[in-house]
């Protein structure tokens, strides 16, 4: 009860709570310092130098299983793979790279990455070096199952080695997708070539054959020359074959025995130079094999069997002369040259060193051998005799033909001397006739100069008489006659020398006078007209 007797009520004191705010601040600054601790020290993924890195998607889907009959247990997303479950899902390539799990199929370089632990796992992995003088095969043990009858991969998602091989370098290679197998490059010397033998490609078209053409599984019928050869050994196979010339020399128990035509044993003893053709070497490696094969399948039964074929043909005498032995060493060569050559083999030479006769007639032989010597050195004497008597008989002939020559020398040259004299004299003659035309024409020439001269003269003086008459002549014409311009003419020539006249009126002087006055009738004819 209360105090004023009402009931009593419990008295409630507010009570003093803690306050939430640090402790969040706290948190948050605790997660904002643990997430970058987080990416440092649990994400990040340090590659080094000559390091590679590859992811492994640890969560996601798995592979669907309607593509698990088609692709298999598949662990890498490999680009056929990842392309095959996008268009079955609808989704992007991108998506079903994250979204799936399995190793990825790109690799990432040197660098600083940043991967969640959780949801992927990173594999360092050192980059693939391949050295000098080396190659690389890749093995892809991802995809499809090879069909028979392949050995290497030629599609993207063919499972084994793949056909294409890695240089000297170096190669960003996911090893968790494929194996680097590492191979020496082979080194084909000078003087070799190489026989390559396809192992994998398509079937020859021509069966039973020992080479095929290129491109078809088999041994190739081209070759590779000196060098150093590069090549995928799942693909191919290279034999190195000697081209070189060889020898075989034929002595002791390797020496040829056979009978002669008069039945005695002839051993030979001999060196056979041979080479294999150029154009046939894989045919020959293919048929026959390697250098002692030839020898014993080719060049020896042929060398043996000629040599019987054509030492029968000849007496066992005729194997010690020189002729016979040089002719039988042609026939040889050119017989076994022809036989090897469809064979693919080149005999270079096959000399004959030593032929061996029995015992029993090679003195008899010996001995006839030098009788047909001295006989032929008589016969070389007597014909050296007879070149000295058609030499000596020359001689002569040179000197009569000498003795000939100067006598038609001295003809040829008197003949010359007189034709020189008579072109000497009709040359003198032609240039005297030449100036006496040239004199003659200088004469007609200047006659007729003075012809010309004299005229023009003439000319001159007529001319200056007409000069002179032709006022006269006017004159006359003026007076009427000329016997009126005369007494005109007396008149004026005399009267100035005439002061006087004393006489009378008859006489002669006085006639002289008379005859003046007595004018033509002027006026009667003036008056006519």
């Amino acid at each position: 009860m209360s105090r004023n007797g009402g009931p009593l009520r419990p008295r409630i004191v507010p009570s003093k709570r803690p306050s939430l705010v640090w402790p969040i601040v706290g948190g948050v600054l605790s997660l904002l310092l643990a997430y970058p601790a987080f990416l440092w020290f649990v994400c990040r993924v340090e590659v080094e130098n000559e390091q590679i890195l590859v992811l492994v998607n640890k969560t996601g889907k798995t592979l669907p299983p309607e593509l698990a009959d088609e692709f298999g247990d598949q662990v890498v997303l490999y680009p056929e793979l990842v392309s095959a479950i996008a268009r079955k899902t609808g989704e992007s390539e991108d998506e079903v790279t994250e979204g799936y799990k399995g190793i990825r199929f790109e690799v990432l370089g040197e660098g600083r990455y940043f991967f969640n632990p959780y949801f992927y796992r990173s594999r360092k992995l050192d980059a693939t070096i391949i050295g000098q003088g080396e190659i690389g095969v890749l093995v892809r043990r991802y995809g499809k199952l090879l069909p028979f009858p392949k050995t290497v991969a030629t599609e993207s998602d063919e499972r084994g080695p793949v056909d294409k091989i890695l240089m000297p370098g170096r190669h960003n290679v996911n090893l968790l997708a494929y194996e680097v197998q590492k191979f020496p490059a082979i080194q084909i010397p000078e003087g070799h070539v190489g026989v390559v033998t396809l192992l994998s490609g398509r079937d020859p078209e021509i069966k039973n054959t020992y080479t095929v053409e290129a491109g078809e599984k088999g041994v190739q019928q081209r070759t590779l020359p000196p060098g150093l050869e590069y090549y995928n050994p799942y693909l191919k196979s290279i034999e190195i074959v000697d081209v070189r010339s060889h020898k075989y020399d034929m002595l002791g128990d390797e020496a040829i025995h056979f009978p002669s035509n008069d039945s005695f044993t002839i051993t030979i003893e001999g060196t056979i130079e041979w080479a294999i053709r150029l154009d046939r070497v894989a045919e020959v490696t293919v048929a026959y094999g390697d250098e002692e094969d030839i020898l014993n399948k080719i060049i020896l039964p042929n060398a043996r069997s000629i040599s019987r074929i054509q030492g029968s043909k000849l007496q066992a005498r005729e194997f010690i002369s020189g002729k016979s032995r040089t002719a039988f060493q042609d026939r040889l060569l050119a017989e076994l040259k022809r036989e090897c050559l469809k064979q693919g083999i080149d005999i270079k030479s096959a000399l004959v060193r030593d032929i061996q006769a029995p015992q029993e007639i090679a003195s008899l032989i010996s001995q006839r051998e030098q009788a047909d010597q001295e006989m032929e050195r008589s016969t070389n004497q007597i014909e050296e005799a007879r070149v000295e008597a058609r030499l000596v008989e020359q001689l002569e002939l040179t000197f009569q033909n000498a003795a000939l020559g100067d006598a038609r020398r001295d003809v040829v040259s008197v003949t010359k001397q007189a034709e020189q004299l008579k072109v000497v004299a009709v040359t003198q003659a032609n240039q005297e006739l030449a100036v006496a035309k040239l004199a003659l024409e200088a004469a007609a020439k200047e006659a007729a100069a003075t012809v010309a001269r004299g005229q023009a003269e003439a000319n001159v003086v007529l001319l200056e008489y007409k000069a002179r008459a032709e006022p006269l002549a006017m004159a006359v014409d003026a007076f009427g006659d000329g016997e009126t311009y005369a007494q005109m003419f007396f008149l004026e020539r005399i009267a100035p020398s005439i002061e006087s006249i004393l006489s009378n009126t008859d006489g002669v002087f006085a006639d002289i006078f008379k005859q003046f006055q007595q004018f033509p009738d002027s006026t009667t004819q003036g008056g006519d007209q």
